[in-house]
């Protein structure tokens, strides 16, 4: 295997950990944003 090889894999790697952070950032703005709705209904029901 040459150093074409380890650069291609490093690549894949950050790549791919670059979109797992990203899914998560995704993720945790859709969770943060039904509970910013959950309690803006609640403030307007009192």
């Amino acid at each position: 295997m040459g150093p074409m090889t380890y650069l291609i894999a490093g690549y894949a790697v950050f790549i791919g950990v670059t979109l797992v952070y990203v899914y998560s950032l995704v993720s945790r703005q859709k969770n943060l944003q039904k509970e910013l709705n959950t309690l803006e209904a609640l403030k307007k029901n009192d």
